[in-house]
């Protein structure tokens, strides 16, 4: 059940002119550290070669092409941490006569080569990409020239002229100091969710990395707060520690055994309806056909982004997963389970499939699986679109446009019953005599869900 006041209802209006069209509800926030990349820039990404260009390779690329894979169809990408830009100072002599930066911080961007050549009163500074082998030539007999030439003539890198004595020839240099800033501290993690609140068409958000409780309070405070003050409608997926056995190929019952104890342990005392854990880890594989080990919670998520509302995971299988890291036993599963923990699991025939769906709320918590949520938190979203037109204007004293309002916020409702989305919904709108000299109206809305129950066939008798 969930209660809203809105301020400024009007009530002269024609009912018909809400158009039913349902806004996005599988937008994902995603942050992390990357090779490429502007920082604290959002970057919309809708398929895999745009993630690889901007990038460039680091834990938010792998989260992404993961997600991608899985069936994820946008999401807002946004690099983090301290990473530095590499640089490269052209002298004359002891001098430093010409600065040039690359556009975006990382280690990438180390290999760019620049060589100088001198031609009497004239230089030529070439500037090569090191994955197109791309090369670009400026030549100028100033150093102001050659600055406007190579700021107009390509986005590698940025050239600030120090003084104006030409610079010096040189072969094969390139620009070093460039760093990928893989570190993640607790404030880079706290601008992050600072800066995804902003996005409010976002339906979930994931901080890849954000692995301990201080920093999922943070992240389910974040999506309370959105959701208490009618911002928007979200959830998080969190990050569980890594699995880090001795030998990550063959690991031993007990390290499984222990990393599953520890998990549980460390959300214990974590409940919050907006979050939901993922827990294990698999095989992937890379566009260069590398294989790679990571968290199962970014295929995993993108899964989830591709079902319909109020469909369950329960039997859905994640692209991309080549094995998993570990295989959870049943008594494993069972712990898992009571825990409100999803996790994957390998169903002969099928392959890597999720098992359960339920997110973490506190103990009596109504809505207590991703789907139901899912639907809810769009079913309000729907309405309260609906509801915007109605805004800011006069209110008439025979209560008609009350009718209007409920109408119109009923219309997606509606179109959300007929598609299974939701299973049914109450919506009142009053406004007493008081509230509407004020220009208020309240509107209540309860939105029912169907619980998905995973069925288990323990014997099967033919006769």
């Amino acid at each position: 059940m969930a209660t809203k006041v809105i301020k400024d209802v009007y009530t002269e209006y024609l009912s018909g002119s809400v158009v039913v069209t349902p806004p996005a509800s599988n937008i994902e926030f995603i942050t992390g550290a990357a090779k490429g990349g502007q920082l604290l820039n959002r970057y919309t990404i809708s398929d895999k070669n745009t993630a690889r260009q901007i990038f460039r390779g680091g834990e938010l690329l792998k989260a992404l092409l993961e997600r991608l894979d899985a069936g994820s169809s946008m999401i807002y990408a946004v690099r983090i941490g301290d990473a530095q830009k590499a640089v490269l100072i052209l002298k004359a002599g002891e001098t430093d006569v010409i600065r040039l930066e690359v556009a975006e911080p990382g280690t990438w961007w180390n290999s760019i080569e620049i060589d100088v050549t001198a031609d009497g009163d004239s230089r030529t500074i070439e500037i090569t990409d090191p994955d197109t082998e791309e090369t670009f030539a400026f030549t100028a007999d100033s150093n102001d020239a050659l600055v406007e030439a190579v700021n107009s003539g390509q986005t590698l890198v940025t050239a600030n002229k120090l003084a104006d004595d030409l610079p010096d020839a040189v072969t094969g240099e390139n620009l070093s100091g460039g760093t990928d800033g893989e570190t993640l501290t607790n404030g880079d993690y706290i601008d992050a969710i600072d800066f995804s609140e902003q996005f409010t068409d976002v339906s979930w958000i994931h901080f890849v990395g954000a692995d301990t409780p201080a920093l999922w309070t943070a992240i389910v405070t974040s999506c309370r707060n959105m959701v208490e003050n009618v911002l928007g409608e979200r959830f998080a997926i969190l990050d569980m520690p890594r699995f880090e056995p001795f030998d990550p190929s063959h690991p031993t019952p007990q390290e499984i055994q222990d990393y599953t104890d520890a998990c549980i342990t460390l959300k214990v005392d974590f409940t919050d309806r907006n979050a939901v854990f993922f827990i294990g880890e698999a095989n992937f594989i890379d566009p260069d056909g590398n294989e790679y080990i990571n968290r199962v919670m970014s295929a995993c998520s993108g899964k989830m982004a591709s079902v319909a509302l109020q469909k369950s995971l329960i039997g859905e299988s994640p692209g991309n997963i080549i094995s998993l890291v570990p295989e959870f036993t049943r008594g494993q599963q069972v712990q898992l389970i009571q825990a409100n923990i999803n996790y994957l699991r390998t169903q002969p025939g099928i392959g890597k499939i999720i098992a359960l769906s339920n997110n973490a709320p506190p103990a009596g918590e109504t809505y207590n699986r991703i789907e139901k949520l899912r639907a809810v938190y769009s079913a309000g979203k729907q309405a309260r679109i609906a509801a915007f037109p109605h805004l800011g204007r006069p209110n008439d004293e025979g209560g008609e446009g009350l009718k209007l309002l409920e109408e119109d916020m009923k219309r997606p409702l509606e179109l959300m019953v007929q598609k299974g989305e939701i299973d049914s919904y109450e919506l009142t709108v009053e406004s007493t005599d008081e509230m509407r000299t004020l220009g208020e109206a309240q509107v209540t809305l309860s939105v029912n869900s169907m619980k998905a129950f995973e069925i288990i066939l323990t014997k099967v008798y033919l006769d």
